[in-house]
């Protein structure tokens, strides 16, 4: 949060908006949100383009404050902080993404993050992970912008898909990517017994 947000921005900036795999499966997934937040937004590029599509609210949450910053040029409200953090909305989101993100966070802060993400989405909403491909298990790497980070491969759909409630929608690998969708179904899917 204190420089590698900054400088992975300044790093991607020419290739934001240029490779979109996540707008394009949740089209094809026929979701509408109503309210979308994204982690790891960067400057809001794909919110900008989801309120285009949807005409529904939206808000990001990036460590980067250099895109924080050119996100206001887009007119997308971004906060600086990290997913272990999720700002309130009183609409309540049908729709969070975590923008290609994940595979930098500690691993001591997973639960953390599913915790928040389960929080913040509404019963019924959607869940888009965009990450590295991973059909092994977990493992790390040397993270080669910034010493002492490790990037971390991890199905992490998963982290959430270990509670009931939560369904896969649809698994979709590009490449060494991968887009996953996941659904939090409402409490009232819960069988009663007699």
């Amino acid at each position: 949060m204190q420089e590698e947000g900054d400088a992975w921005f300044r790093r991607n900036l020419d290739k934001l908006g240029k490779h979109d795999p996540v707008t394009d499966a949740i089209v094809n997934a026929g979701i509408k949100p109503k309210y979308a937040l994204e982690i790891g937004c960067a400057n809001g590029w794909r919110l900008d383009k989801l309120r285009a599509i949807f005409k529904c609210g939206i808000m990001g949450v990036e460590p980067s404050r250099a895109a924080a910053i050119d996100a206001a040029r887009l007119k997308v409200p971004v906060h600086q902080m990290t997913a272990s953090c999720i700002p309130d909305t009183n609409e309540g989101y049908d729709l969070i993404i975590y923008g290609f993100c994940l595979y930098l966070t500690d691993p001591s802060d997973w639960l953390l993050i599913a915790s928040e993400g389960d929080r913040a989405l509404a019963p019924g909403g959607h869940i888009v992970i965009h990450d590295f491909a991973n059909d092994q298990n977990l493992h790390a790497r040397t993270y080669e912008h910034c010493d002492g980070v490790k990037s971390h491969h991890f199905d992490f759909a998963s982290l959430w898909l270990a509670h009931p409630l939560y369904v896969p929608v649809k698994r979709q690998v590009i490449g060494d990517e991968s887009v996953t969708i996941i659904k939090k179904c409402p409490t009232s899917a819960i069988p009663v017994l007699s």
